[in-house]
This record gives structure tokens, C-alpha cells and sequence, in this order.
């Protein structure tokens, strides 16, 4: 009896704990867990912008100016400073380099040249002298004495002519010849690669994608065309951007002027006009190929409003020609097609789906265009090209 009564005993207390409620937790361990989860959360994300910050603020500055980039760069900045005072920055450096990036490096990237070994730089060339009255050259006209019954004033000299021909190729100094611009010279300098002869010319296809003048806070072609100059000293270029170029110009200051004002045009004419000169200041000949005409007609009006200017700055040099591939790609009617006739009168698809780019066929096409323009405007060597001129 005594076992029995014990027994029923200890089932009395286990009744007894099993009917008492719980005391609640003051700290639930779900709450907790999820607490931490939610801090740790914020604190890697507010790491993780601090570490894209420089990066992102780089981009953003390359965007196209108004409220969007504005607000970007409003929200980037402050985060980039605090990266910079808590040296995070250097980690954001770190890593870029790891994949293959320079954190100096402008977002359009910069004009990286392949090892080239140059020969020695020869005496320019010297023009030709004018003929003197008696037919000779020389200094018959120093010291011939004027005319005393002469009446009128002296007519103003006449400037001298410049030889702009292009000179032979010759054995280890080959024409060295460069294609520079944007997305449609990236499809034009592989088909000028091929009509040149490369046992006498070395062809460099050098365009950049979303490039143009209007920023040169992105890509700077005034300052790679000098790299260029001084780098490969180049005989021939090839120009063709300005497709990108439908957007505000921003300036050394920070300051912009925005696209479809006079300002921006008198800007941007006179971007052009430094372009070319970096171009020829080496005695470079430039074959400036205009923008195409292009399958949405909004952009037709900017499109030929920056091919004058590239016209007018071209014929004001006489080391630079123009193309003008509008007239050369456009319908019979005067709109935008897909095919068109070659030198031959064969019909051929010439121009890409996105109704901006060309076909293999049409960048073809449009490289003989441009090469014999080369050959009409600075007497290209036959020899230096595989095609008839």
C-alpha cells in the first residue's frame, strides 16, 4: 500500500505541472533571431552601397543629363565622401582591378593602342613652290623692281598651294591608317581593314561604342586622337560618330548646354573643328564619313544638322574630305531603305534590322565609298589598297 500511494503521489504532480501555463518570454527567440537577421541585413547593404558607390557615381555622371542623373548623383556623392573618409573606397579599388577594371578609368573606357614599332620620324615634306612671272622658281621675284606706271594697289598674293597627296608606302614604313568614332565605325573598320594591302598598309580599327563629342566627360576623342597622333603617327583616318551625340554637352566646369540651342551647336561646331586639327596636326589626311540616313525619321533633322557642321569643318581644311553617306544610302524617293544598288547594279540588303547600323555588305560598300573618296581628295596610292580605285 505504501508503493501505491507514492505512485499516485508523483502522477499527481506531473498533473500539476503539466496544467500550469508557460511564463512568457520577455525575449522570444524568434524575435530575436529575426531582429539580428533584419540588422546584419542593413548593415551589409549599407556596406555593399558604400562599396558601389565610387563605381555608380562614375556612371551616373556618364548619363544623359536631367532629373534622372541629378537625383543619382545626389544620392551618390554623400555616399561616395563617406566611402572616401572611411577609406572603403580603396576596398572598391581593390576589387575592380581584380576583374579587370580601372577605378580612374573615365566610364567610356580610353583608346588603348597595340605595341607598334614606329621608324624614324622623316623631314615633312615641303610644298611645291609657285612659278614666278619669268617661269622659273627661285628668287626672280625678290629682286625684280616694280612697275612705276603700275595704277591700283598691289593685288594680295596668293597663297601658296598645299601638297596634300598622300606619300608611297615604302619597305618598313608602311601607310599607317587609323578608323575612329563610334558604334558605326566599329562596323566600318574590320571592311577598310580589307581593302587595304597589308604588305604596305597597317590598319588600325579603333572606334568606341556610345562615343561621340557631345561628352567628352565620357570619352574624350580630342585627347585620343592626340594619343593617337603621338602614337601611331598616322598617314589616313577614318571619322565616323555623332550618332550618339542627340544629348546635352557638358564642359570641363560642369556646366551643360543643351541640345537643340544655338549654343549647342556653336559648341559643338567648334568641338569638331579641335577634333580635326588634333587629327591633322601630324599631316594626318582625314576621310570624314557623315551619319547615314537612319530608318526613324525623329532623328533625321539632328542627324543632318551635325552632318553640315562635320561638312563645313571638313571643307575648311585641305587635309580633310567629307562623305556624305545620307546621300549615298538613302531611297531614290529620299527616305530610308534596307536595300540598295552596289557598284554594279546588284540589289543587296545594305543596312542592319535595328534600321541604324549596316549589314557586312553595306559596311563593304561603304568602306570603297570612303577609301576612294581617300584616293580622289589625297591621291592614294594604288598600290596601297587590293580593290580598283
Amino acid at each position: 500500500m505504501a508503493i501505491d500511494t507514492r505512485t499516485d503521489e508523483i502522477e499527481l504532480e506531473i498533473a500539476a505541472m503539466e496544467s500550469r501555463e508557460p511564463t512568457p518570454s520577455l525575449h522570444p527567440s524568434g524575435a530575436t533571431s529575426a531582429g539580428r537577421v533584419c540588422i546584419a541585413m542593413i548593415v551589409c547593404l549599407g556596406l555593399w552601397a558604400l562599396l558601389l558607390a565610387p563605381s555608380l557615381e562614375r556612371d551616373a555622371e556618364a548619363g544623359p543629363v536631367g532629373t534622372r542623373r541629378a537625383m543619382a548623383l545626389a544620392v551618390l556623392r554623400p555616399l561616395t565622401a563617406i566611402a572616401a573618409g572611411l577609406s572603403v573606397d580603396r576596398a572598391t579599388e581593390t576589387v575592380e582591378r581584380a576583374i579587370g577594371r580601372d577605378a580612374n578609368e573615365r566610364p567610356g573606357g580610353s583608346l588603348v593602342l597595340p605595341p607598334i614599332e614606329l621608324p624614324p620620324e622623316t623631314t615633312p615634306r615641303l610644298t611645291p613652290q609657285p612659278e614666278t612671272r619669268n617661269g622659273h622658281g627661285g628668287r626672280a621675284d625678290a629682286i625684280s623692281q616694280p612697275d612705276p606706271s603700275a595704277i591700283g594697289p598691289t593685288p594680295a598674293a596668293e597663297p601658296e598651294p598645299v601638297d596634300v597627296s598622300i606619300r608611297l608606302p615604302e619597305s618598313g614604313n608602311e601607310l599607317r591608317v587609323a578608323v575612329v568614332g563610334d558604334s558605326l565605325s566599329q562596323g566600318l573598320g574590320p571592311a577598310v581593314v580589307e581593302l587595304f594591302d597589308p604588305e604596305v598598309a597597317d590598319v588600325l580599327p579603333l572606334g568606341r561604342r556610345s562615343t561621340g563629342l557631345a561628352r567628352l566627360d565620357y570619352f574624350n576623342w580630342q585627347a585620343a586622337m592626340r594619343q593617337l597622333v603621338d602614337g601611331f603617327r598616322p598617314d589616313l583616318v577614318f571619322v565616323m560618330l555623332g550618332s550618339n551625340d542627340d544629348q546635352a554637352q557638358i564642359g570641363p566646369d560642369g556646366s551643360t548646354v543643351e541640345v537643340g540651342t544655338a549654343a549647342w551647336a556653336d559648341a559643338y561646331r567648334d568641338r569638331a573643328a579641335r577634333f580635326l586639327r588634333e587629327a591633322t596636326s601630324g599631316g594626318a589626311r582625314v576621310v570624314w564619313v557623315g551619319i547615314p540616313v537612319v530608318q526613324d525619321r525623329q532623328r533625321w533633322e539632328f542627324y543632318r544638322r551635325v552632318n553640315d557642321i562635320y561638312g563645313e569643318t571638313a571643307a575648311a581644311d585641305p587635309l580633310a574630305t567629307y562623305v556624305d553617306a545620307w546621300a549615298w544610302f538613302q531611297a531614290k524617293e529620299g527616305g530610308y531603305t534596307a536595300y540598295l544598288r552596289n557598284e554594279r547594279g546588284v540589289l543587296q540588303e545594305m543596312r542592319a534590322g535595328d534600321g541604324i547600323h549596316f549589314t557586312p555588305t553595306g559596311y563593304g560598300y561603304l568602306a570603297r565609298v570612303a577609301v576612294r573618296a581617300a584616293g580622289e581628295a589625297f591621291a592614294l596610292p594604288q598600290q596601297a589598297v587590293r580593290f580598283r580605285l
